[in-house]
Parts: C-alpha cells; structure tokens; sequence
C-alpha cells in the first residue's frame, strides 16, 4: 500500500468514511494489530494526561460491551484502531509541540568571564573577548545558528549544506568556511566586522546582503542606516594571533580601541604620530599588557587620568 492510499484510508477512518467491511479488513492486518498495541502501551510513557487516555480506554470499553461476543474480537479492534489513531494524533501533536518548542528552547549559552576560546560542536573556534556571550541550540550540527552578545572572533570550519549564520544586534552574517571578527558597540549603535580569509555575507535589518572579500571592513551604523566598506592593510589574523606589520599609530590605537572597547587618546607631537607598529598581540592578552607592549616597541608611555588612557611621549 503507497503512502498516497495509506493517507486516503486514514482519512476516510477518522471521518466515518470506512465500510464495515472495510473496518474488519483493516484492522485484520497484522501490521494494524502490531501497530495499535505498540501504540497504546508506550502512550503510557508521553505527554499525555492520563485521564484522556483513560476515558478513551472506557469508551472503547463500552462500545464493545454493547456488541455480540462473536463480534467482540473485531469491533474491539476496529474501535482500538480509531482511538488508538486518535490518541496518536493527541501525543504526536503534543509531541512535536513539545519537541519543536524543547528544540527551540534548549539553547547551550556560554559567557565568557576572561578573553578566551570557546571550540563549537562542529569544531568552529570562538575566540570571546571577556564579557560577552554566544548562545546557540543544542542541536547545533543541524543548524549552525549563533546568537552573539558583544565581540568575538569566529574561525569557522566548512560543511556543505549546513551553512554558519551569526545573529548580532540588528544584522546575520552568513559563512561560508572563514575567519571574521565580530565587534559590537552597543553604546555607539554600531557593528563592525573585518573579514581576514574566506567569505561571509553580512545582511543588515530590513536591508540587502552584502558580500565580504578577505582584508574588508564593513561599519554598520545601526541607527544611521548607513554601512562602511573598505579595505584593510598591514593587518591579519593566525594562531590566535592579530599580526601587524607597519600599521601607524592612529590606526593602530583605533583598532586597540575596538578590539578591547577602550578610550585610548593619543596626546603626541605630529613627528610620533607618523609611527608604525609591527608585531603581534595574542587575544588573551590585556588591555595593560598590550599597552606595554606598543610602549616599548614605540619608546612611549601610557597613563590613566580620569578615567581615560593616554598615550604620551
């Protein structure tokens, strides 16, 4: 019997449609017989309130009492069918509802208390920057939905058919096997995101997608509605490592700034703001630590005074 037949014949069951006859040839079937018993007793194990099953049982029951005892043996299996049936149709929906909803709410989140890496199921690596978080469905391989709070980078390994989408405020970036680094300003109302390899489409609310090539920026200024795109240089990303070669000053502490949701000012005469920078800053290093680091390399000092980091020479 073809699924097409099948699901005629259970329509016509549950409405009344069925002869006699009809009703005695199926649930004659020993695939009906085997089917009807196996629901019946795991229906004790659903989501199901027991007093429904209970007065589908008595119901059951009592429709068969009222039958001659030679037709007992068919109609209490033509009635275990429909109530069987029936109860099925109750458990499945209450089933998938509460599987669907389960699915869509059980939902693995990860907060990160220090710089650090977080390795997904699918092997995609998430380097969070401390205080933010990513939260995605426990069934991940199946739906590779990221759901991110703050800044983090994402390397993320390539499966065909199941694409990467990063859901930030007010945007999706879809990936395609790559690296990208995700910062979000909440109190600017902005989100930027450069792309180091690979590909990625970023598509902003109510807007169309853009796509990303290796070395791009994009600024999306959410309230604004305006996106900035444009090339980066002397800049990458490897190891858990943001290299820089000959990157100036300016937009060295600008980068800083993202990176690390700072306010470093820049309190130098025009000679060392010309400077460049070469090195490298691993992600878990401190904002201090990095501070240190370009100090040195530069022959400057850093303070905080009120509340604002300055560079000087």
């Amino acid at each position: 019997m073809d699924k097409v037949e099948k699901k005629r014949l259970i329509k016509s069951l549950l409405s009344g449609g069925l002869t006699k006859k009809q009703r005695r040839e199926f649930a004659d079937l020993e695939p009906v017989d085997i089917e009807i018993r196996k629901q019946w007793d795991e229906s004790g194990n659903s989501l199901v309130n027991m007093e429904i099953k209970e007065q589908i049982w008595k119901k059951v029951k009592n429709r068969c009492e009222c039958k001659k005892r030679n037709q007992v043996p068919v109609e209490l299996r033509w009635y275990l069918v429909a109530a069987s049936l029936a109860l099925l149709l109750i458990i499945g929906g209450l089933w998938m509802n509460t599987e669907e909803k389960g699915m869509q709410n059980e939902y693995v989140k990860i907060v990160a208390v220090q710089n650090e890496l977080y390795i997904l199921p699918d092997s995609s690596k998430v380097w969070m920057k401390k205080g933010s978080s990513i939260q995605y469905n426990k069934a991940f391989n199946e739906q590779r939905d990221v759901w991110l709070s703050g800044s983090s980078l994402f390397e993320v390994t390539t499966q065909n058919g199941h694409p990467f989408r990063v859901y930030i405020q007010k945007a999706m970036i879809e990936v395609k096997g790559t690296c990208f680094d995700i910062h979000q300003d909440s109190e600017m109302k902005k989100n930027e995101i450069i792309l180091y390899n690979g590909k990625i489409n970023f598509t902003p609310e109510n807007n169309e997608e853009i796509e990303m090539s290796p070395h791009q920026k994009i600024t999306h200024y959410i309230e604004k509605r305006e996106i900035l795109k444009e090339n980066i240089k002397n800049m990458d990303w490897e190891d858990g490592k943001f290299y820089f070669k000959e990157l100036p000053l300016p937009q060295l502490i600008e980068t800083i700034n993202t990176m690390y949701n700072s306010h470093i000012r820049l309190k130098v005469n025009n000679q060392v703001i010309k400077s460049a920078f070469t090195g490298n800053i691993r992600y878990e290093e401190s904002l201090e630590e990095v501070l240190h680091k370009i100090c040195y390399s530069l022959d400057l000092n850093f303070q905080n005074q009120d509340n604002e980091l300055i560079i000087y020479k």
